[in-house]
């Protein structure tokens, strides 16, 4: 369990490192892909698998209440996206990109510095 919660650190690491680097080419890939059927229910899948990660690894982190309460986060994230309607999910996904691609650079300190934090807190 813990390997996994690594690599989800490690992986937003470097989906910042992407927004930091090429931010057009990863809002244009998000553009294109995230507005599928599969995207939407692997996402929250993929949340509440996280979701459940987070919780069983709570104890033996440095900060296990502060990892209780992510996992939490990610659980009703996760559910909220499973019973969305895809209409209402293409048109979250349109409106998050339409705010967010002028700030892609920051977007993606912003994951360096959540990817890092979890990352502290469980290892």
């Amino acid at each position: 369990m813990m390997y996994f919660l690594i690599l989800f650190c490690l992986a937003l690491g470097l989906i910042g490192v992407f927004l930091l680097t090429i931010p057009e080419s990863s809002f244009n890939f998000a553009r294109k892909y995230f507005r599928m059927n599969v995207f939407q229910y692997g996402v929250g899948v993929f949340s509440i698998l996280i979701a459940v990660a987070f919780y069983l690894g709570a104890t033996t982190s440095k900060l296990p209440s502060a990892i209780e309460i992510f996992a939490l986060f990610s659980l009703m994230g996760g559910v909220i996206t499973l019973v969305l309607p895809n209409t209402d999910f293409n048109e979250l996904i349109s409106w998050e990109l339409r705010i967010m691609s002028p700030y892609g650079r920051a977007v993606g300190v912003v994951y360096l510095l959540i990817g890092a934090g979890l990352a502290y807190t469980v290892l």
